[in-house]
């Protein structure tokens, strides 16, 4: 049966990526700080960039009104 809530391994994917990217790039920006290549910047750019799309895709299906189901006594329309 369908039911309208987020996929739930992908939103804890989106938590997994986001810790490891942000320690990442804290690693890279404590270690890199004087050099011109800032891989912490580039580390954390991918890390937000996969974080927003796991939650996007976590939550598509909000984006298929017609398969919300009606519950019985709720106004319909």
């Amino acid at each position: 049966m369908f039911k309208l809530r987020p996929y739930r391994g992908l939103l804890i994917a989106a938590v997994f990526v986001g810790i490891v990217g942000g320690l990442l790039s804290a690693y890279f920006f404590a270690e890199d700080a004087f050099l011109s290549e800032n891989r912490g910047v580039i580390t954390l750019v991918f890390t937000v960039v996969i974080v927003i799309l796991l939650i996007i895709v976590a939550y598509s299906r909000f984006g298929f009104s017609h398969l919300h189901h009606h519950r019985p006594g709720y106004k319909r329309g």
